[in-house]
């Protein structure tokens, strides 16, 4: 955060500088006022001083237009930057993650994280903060200005500013805190509508609609009575300081009506019409130190994504361009957390062959894979590629050299040449149809109005569909080692077929590892690792 800052200090002190002018000018034009009001018209040389006054006057308030739109340029342009550097910096730190770091958070809140929290954060910086240093300056102006005037008078006003001030913070602080039991009740509200709506079968199967009515009937109740006690104390405070705002002017009068002294009518005018105008920046002040509490907190949540050290280093390591694609587990233990995973694994994989390692769901196959990629440590034991421990090799070769499927197919917005290509220049429009021809994903590829360039996304494809695009993609990204994660569970038996020629063509030269259920996907290997509550439990290598 302090980089931005500085890296930014040319904008921030633009902006002070504007702020300063801009206050001055709009405090400066009641004085003209006020020395205009205190002319001895029976002055010879009246008409030039008037003119004078009238012509500064004019000119104060155009420059004040012109600092004011200056200020406006520079908040908001600095506003921009700032917010861009800051969703930058973020958002490539979130990138460098290990997958550990990324299980301590949900998507939800990395992504509310990088949106609202930032937006509120660079808002504290020229928004929150500017309106609040606008304020206190511009205040501070008027009271200097005030007993330049007149030390008598500008006493009464100070104290009517901070009776006015008082009310104020009172009020506010009041109304922030109806405002929060208002929100808390509104989120109580969306959950038990979120639940009435996604447990509607079971609200009507046991006839709950009357108890579900009742429960978010008391909770609208509760936001009611908060709603009225907001309502009223947002009314009541303006004419609250109304009232002190008139009382001080009557003073003001008063005082100098009655009581011996003599103060002129241009600073009488000028007191009162500060006090008048203080109403406004006051109000602003504790409305924004409510933000400023809020944008505070979205700062310390930005700064425990930005504190987290668990930073993969890609490049760390033995440089391996290309791998042969021998590998073996020697008492391989891996752990989520306190719960292990795989215990004492150990086999061996030969480059050249298919390998499918089976077992029901959730004894660890994929967990087998994601350590393989090194996307997860092991907690003890070695696993060899080449005969080289893996620890040992940049991370960033050994997925260079890995094509992989997941369960899930990761499918991108964006066109279906994207999506296989990946941004890659080796992936030809003729490569990608020779393969979806093979595997029978020709017909797909013809009804797409845009053939390669047509615009994909989940929503208009079958999973069959998609598990066939993800598996375009990693065969044409030519690799050492491909693994599989059950990549033709939602496809038919003839897809399989063909999607099983084509696996076979490439182990000729690279290893295959396959996840999978079906004994078609089995029958077809050259050894089978079966699992069984995170251990191997038996081994079958076939001819």
């Amino acid at each position: 955060m302090k980089s931005i800052l500085k890296k930014n200090v040319k904008i921030f002190l633009i902006v002070a500088m504007t702020l300063i002018l801009a206050n001055i000018l709009n405090a400066m034009h009641p004085f003209v006022l006020k020395r205009i009001l205190d002319l001895d018209f029976n002055n010879t040389n009246i008409t030039i001083i008037l003119r004078n006054l009238v012509i500064i006057y004019i000119l104060i308030h155009i420059f004040l237009i012109i600092a004011k739109d200056l200020k406006n340029t520079a908040i908001n342009k600095a506003m921009t930057k700032i917010l861009k550097d800051l969703r930058e910096k973020l958002f490539c730190h979130v990138l460098k993650w290990n997958m550990t770091t990324y299980q301590k958070y949900n998507s939800s809140e990395i992504y509310t994280r990088l949106t609202a929290d930032i937006e509120n954060v660079s808002s504290l910086f020229l928004g929150t903060l500017q309106v609040l240093v606008n304020d206190i300056l511009y205040i501070a102006i008027m009271v200097a200005f005030m007993f330049l005037a007149d030390i008598k008078l500008a006493i009464i006003g100070s104290m009517a500013m901070i009776l006015t001030a008082l009310v104020s913070y009172i009020f506010t602080h009041q109304v922030a805190k109806c405002s929060k039991q208002i929100l808390n009740r509104r989120d109580k509200e969306n959950m038990q509508y979120s639940e009435m709506y996604n447990k509607n079968k079971l609200t009507y199967l046991f006839h709950l609609q009357k108890s579900t009515a009742q429960k978010i009937n008391d909770t609208l109740d509760e936001e009611f009575v908060f709603r009225k006690k907001f309502i009223f104390l947002e009314s009541f405070s303006y004419p609250l300081s109304t009232i002190i705002q008139a009382l001080a002017i009557y003073i003001i009068l008063q005082y100098a009506l009655n009581i011996d002294g003599v103060f002129s009518l241009g600073s009488i005018y000028l007191v009162i019409n500060y006090i008048k105008e203080c109403r406004t920046p006051l109000n602003e002040i504790f409305d924004q130190l409510e933000e400023i509490q809020s944008s505070f907190m979205s700062l310390q949540r930005i700064n425990v994504l930005l504190k987290e050290d668990g930073v993969e280093d890609i490049k760390k390591g033995e440089s391996k361009k290309s791998l042969k694609g021998d590998i073996e587990f020697q008492n391989v233990y891996m752990q989520y957390g306190e719960h292990n995973v795989l215990k004492d694994i150990s086999f061996v994989i030969k480059q050249g062959t298919v390998v499918t390692i089976a077992g029901k769901t959730g004894v660890g196959k994929t967990t087998l894979a994601n350590i393989l990629m090194r996307l997860y440590p092991i907690k003890s034991g070695k696993i060899l590629i080449d005969n080289e421990d893996i620890s040992n090799i940049k991370i960033r070769d050994i997925r260079e050299n890995i094509s992989y499927i997941s369960q899930t197919p990761y499918i991108l917005d964006d066109t279906l040449k994207n999506n296989i290509t990946l941004g890659s220049n080796n992936v030809t429009d003729e490569k990608i149809e020779l393969l979806a021809k093979d595997i029978g994903f020709e017909k797909v590829l013809n009804s797409f109005k845009n053939g390669l360039n047509e615009n994909i996304s989940k929503e208009k494809l079958s999973l069959g569909q998609l598990q066939m695009i993800a598996f375009l993609r990693a065969v044409l990204h030519k690799a050492d080692i491909y693994i599989f994660d059950e990549p033709t569970s939602s496809i038919d038996l003839r897809t399989e077929d063909m999607m099983q020629k084509i696996i076979n063509k490439i182990s000729k030269d690279s290893t295959v590892i396959i996840i999978a259920h079906r004994k078609s996907t089995i029958s077809n290997s050259n050894k089978i690792i079966y699992l069984k509550d995170g251990k191997v439990d038996m081994i079958v290598n076939k001819t």
